[in-house]
């Protein structure tokens, strides 16, 4: 009988022949083998593509067409594509044939094509010049050859005659930076300043008269020939239109014989007579208008076209950041769903014509704490923006636990100062408003926290514009008993308007940290009773004023103003003196030191100005009514 222990014996697992009809050896062999096969038929196809290129190659071996054997249109044609008068210049002057070949048209537009998107710079500023005194018929009009090197030119032309010329070396002076070219003449500093004459100002010439090539700071240069008997330069020297201005007192009788020495030039001193050097100097205009004309077209296109794909670009940007942002304003909604204050926290707008400020929440804790995802949406994940927000929606309900809003720490405070914060947070300042202050930041919603409202408040005030210039001025100056009295009313907003005066003189004296200033409640305690003594002096001083018998006089005068404001009102300014000096009656003085140092008459008469003259010192009658 077969045991047990025989029976639970491990069967032999099956050999791995045993579970594949084929041999792996035989079939590693045959894969190696269309390896093999496939490896030099590709290596046959590729060489049999070399011999064929070798062949085509070899066929055209030695084969190269000189420049000068082609024909002389294709030359052309290809030395019009030239946008550099320097390649131009190399090109053409190096054999007679290409020198031949060189055209007018082929010069000027090598220039201006130089530089398509300023004119004021290199070859095209050059040939602006030159055409400048070509259009007014002042120059010799100078060849293509001539024209080209005018552009190229790096020394000056008028070589053995230069002013500047190095006896050791025999070269001429170097020109200098700029590109001009001196009543179309490539001239040095030197020979501009020792062979040229000022026009002055009441010369008949200087004002652009036709034939005279003036140069820059009205300077005129006499011609000169050169060593091949040709004359450059203007038609009419200084010597001709000096004759011109001593011989002949009306202007016609000097245009006549300003024309008479210019054809005398061209019959005499050119290779040109008049009429075929005016039929040159209008071609060579008219190319040099239609060449400036393409290029700014050519320009213009290519500016457009290369907006056009910026804004198409920018647009793509834009979706794909409005995308994500809504993605991640609606995460943000999600989050904040059960926040009490949730409307407060996610107040934002939205600029679709933005593209660097799409999503910009109104209180400033909230923006400063999404700002990262905000500029870079693509590092928004879920987990980044749960992170932000669950500390937003955190710093937002201790608000609501802390009734931060009920200004409760003030409400039946006995100091002054903190009544008329409590009365200007409760009438004038909204929860939006306070937390949009750059001051609603981190350490304020700490301060929140650690139960000190009212030092949160204070450090929120002072984002807040005006805010404690209005806060000081309410408690400086209370609402008068009789409301319906418009008088008493009108007083105390004069006082207030004295108040907020004073506050922004001293505020400056007291103010910490570095911009944007910060008052704390040390500074606040300081300045404010720096203010109370500094308000009670200038609110004395102001009433003095408005009592003293001169006051009474000016108010009787009956001179007529420019009718914005009245006499009272001119009067009443001295409740909202100006900090910054003003000329007035020949003095440079400051308002509000004559009011402090009771400066009377000075003051009455820059009010009597004010009151002549408002709108010279700025016044407007909103300024002048209390």
């Amino acid at each position: 009988m077969t045991s047990s222990r025989t029976l639970r014996k491990r069967q032999r697992a099956g050999a791995f022949s045993d579970d594949i009809d084929f041999d792996l050896e035989e079939l590693l062999n045959d894969h190696e083998e269309n390896g093999i096969a496939y490896r030099a038929e590709r290596d046959a196809k590729r060489a049999k593509d070399e011999e064929q290129d070798d062949e085509y190659a070899d066929a055209f071996s030695g084969y190269e067409i000189a420049l000068t054997d082609l024909p002389a249109l294709c030359i052309e044609r290809i030395m019009a594509m030239l946008d550099s008068p320097s390649d131009l210049y190399n090109i053409a002057f190096s054999s007679k044939l290409l020198m031949n070949i060189v055209t007018p048209e082929m010069v000027i537009r090598s220039a201006v094509f130089s530089n398509l998107k300023r004119k004021d710079v290199g070859p095209r500023k050059t040939i602006a010049e030159i055409m400048q005194h070509v259009s007014t018929r002042s120059i010799h009009l100078p060849s293509p050859h001539r024209l080209l090197r005018l552009l190229n030119a790096k020394s000056c032309e008028r070589g053995e005659q230069c002013f500047g010329r190095n006896l050791n070396t025999g070269k001429s002076m170097t020109l200098s930076g700029t590109h001009h070219r001196t009543c179309g003449m490539a001239l040095c500093d030197n020979c501009i300043k020792f062979n040229s004459t000022k026009i002055s100002y009441n010369h008949f010439a200087f004002d652009g008269e036709k034939h005279v090539a003036l140069s820059s700071w009205r300077t005129l240069t006499n011609p000169y020939q050169d060593d091949n008997g040709e004359w450059h330069g203007p038609l009419v020297g200084v010597l001709e239109l000096q004759q011109i201005q001593n011989s002949y007192s009306e202007r016609d009788e000097k245009v006549k014989a300003l024309k008479g020495f210019a054809e005398k030039a061209l019959t005499e001193s050119s290779n040109r007579c008049p009429t075929h050097y005016e039929e040159k100097a209008a071609a060579y205009s008219e190319i040099y208008k239609a060449a400036e004309k393409e290029a700014d077209d050519y320009q213009e296109k290519k500016e457009k076209e290369q907006m056009q794909k910026y804004d198409e670009c920018r647009q793509e940007r834009i979706a794909k950041r409005l995308t994500k942002l809504r993605s991640v304003y609606a995460q943000m909604v999600d989050i904040m769903e059960d926040c009490p204050m949730k409307d407060l926290a996610l107040e934002c707008t939205w600029d679709e014509e933005s593209e660097r400020n799409i999503l910009k929440f109104a209180c400033f804790f909230v923006q400063e704490k999404m700002s990262v995802l905000l500029n870079a949406p693509s590092y928004a994940t879920k987990t980044a923006v749960s992170l932000r927000v669950d500390a937003i929606k955190q710093k937002f309900n201790i608000l609501q636990e802390k009734d931060f809003f009920s200004f409760a720490s003030i409400a039946n405070s006995s100091n002054r100062f903190r009544k008329a914060m409590y009365e200007y947070c409760v009438n004038n300042l909204t929860r939006e408003t306070l937390l949009k202050s750059s001051r609603a930041d981190e350490l304020f919603f700490q301060l929140v926290e650690e139960n000190k409202p009212t030092r949160a408040l204070v450090r929120a005030l002072n984002g807040v514009e005006k805010a404690l210039e209005d806060i000081f001025a309410l408690s400086v100056a209370r609402s008068h008993e009789n409301e319906g009295d418009a008088f008493a009313q009108a007083r105390v907003t004069r006082y207030r308007k004295l108040a907020t005066v004073v506050w922004r003189k001293k505020k400056v004296d007291y103010r910490s940290g570095s911009f944007p200033y910060i008052m704390d409640m040390q500074n606040i305690k300081e300045c404010y009773t720096a203010c109370i003594e500094e308000y009670r002096i200038m609110k004395k001083n102001a009433k003095d004023y408005i009592a003293s018998g001169e006051s009474r006089a000016f108010l009787r005068r009956e001179a007529e103003g420019a009718g914005v404001i009245s006499r009272q009102e001119a009067l009443n300014l001295v409740f909202a003196p100006k900090m910054f000096r003003e000329w007035a009656v020949g003095h440079n003085r400051i308002p509000y030191d004559d009011v402090r140092n009771r400066r009377f008459n000075d003051l009455r008469s820059l009010h009597e100005q004010y009151f002549r003259n408002p709108t010279r010192y700025q016044i407007s009658r909103e300024d002048a009514l209390a």
